[in-house]
C-alpha cells in the first residue's frame, strides 16, 4: 500500500522546520505541491484538530494524520531531520522522522491500514536507516523495503 502513497517528490530528507507548527506547514506544502490536497489551510486545520485529540508520536517518529475534505488523493509526506523537533510526546523521545498521512474524508478507514503498515516498520534500525539516507530515492527504498516489515 505504501508504494501507491509516496514517491520521491513526497520526501524531504533535510527538513527546515524547527517547531511542530513549521513542520506541519512544510509537510502540508509538500502535499499541496504534488496535487494531493486542494486546500492547505483546511488540511492544516484538520491535522491540528486531530493532534489536539491526541499526540501522534512514539519512539522518535511522528505520524500526524487526518481525514479531510481537502484531500484529492491519499498520500504520505515524509520528512527527515537530523535534530529532533519538540512535539510534546508522552514518552519524552522527541521525533526526527515524520510521516504526514492525508486521507480523504469519505468514511473509509484508509489511514488505519497505512498506520498499521508503518507501525510494522518502526524501530531503531528503521529510524537509523532513514537518517542515513542521502537522497530521497534512498529514503524511499528504505521505506518500501521488506527488511523492516
Amino acid at each position: 500500500m505504501l508504494s501507491t502513497l509516496v514517491n520521491t517528490h513526497h520526501i524531504k530528507i533535510n527538513l527546515n522546520a524547527t517547531s511542530k507548527d513549521e513542520l506541519f506547514q512544510e509537510l502540508v506544502d509538500v502535499l499541496h505541491a504534488n496535487n494531493r490536497i486542494s486546500d492547505k489551510a483546511q488540511f492544516l486545520a484538520d491535522i491540528q484538530q486531530r493532534e489536539s485529540d491526541s499526540i501522534t508520536c512514539m519512539d522518535g517518529i511522528a505520524y500526524p494524520h487526518a481525514k479531510s475534505k481537502a484531500v484529492l488523493e491519499p498520500a504520505i509526506a515524509v520528512g527527515i531531520k537530523k535534530e529532533t523537533i519538540a512535539y510534546g510526546d508522552e514518552d519524552g523521545v522527541e521525533p526526527s522522522l515524520f510521516f504526514m498521512i492525508a486521507s480523504p474524508d469519505n468514511g473509509a478507514d484508509h489511514h488505519i491500514y497505512v498506520l498499521q503498515e508503518l507501525f510494522g516498520k518502526f524501530g531503531d534500525e528503521f529510524l537509523e536507516a532513514m537518517h542515513n539516507a542521502t537522497s530521497e530515492q534512498q529514503a524511499l527504498d528504505v521505506l518500501l523495503s521488506d527488511q523492516f516489515s
